[in-house]
């Protein structure tokens, strides 16, 4: 069975995401700290996710994180920062 095509499947390095609230470490970031919108530096599938597909993201303030799939949405593709 087909699991159909989601938002995540067109997240590429560059493109800016939001956290999701999707556990306690990511409610805290967005709550006290405030770190919402966060840019995607790496895609891939890193062993501190099992293997699993995941981003590598970064915040303005260079905090960074491993996140899965289902802890982002994306807001901004890459293609559509630089359009004047």
């Amino acid at each position: 069975m087909s699991r159909g095509i989601t938002h995540t499947d067109f997240i590429h390095v560059g493109d800016i995401v939001e956290l999701l609230p999707t556990n306690n470490r990511n409610r805290q970031l967005r709550a006290q700290d405030k770190k919402l919108i966060w840019e995607v530096i790496k895609v891939d599938r890193p062993q501190c996710l099992n293997k699993r597909l995941g981003y590598f993201i970064e915040h303005k303030d260079g905090h960074t994180r491993w996140v899965d799939r289902e802890e982002v949405l994306l807001l901004q593709p890459v293609t559509m920062r630089n359009r004047t």
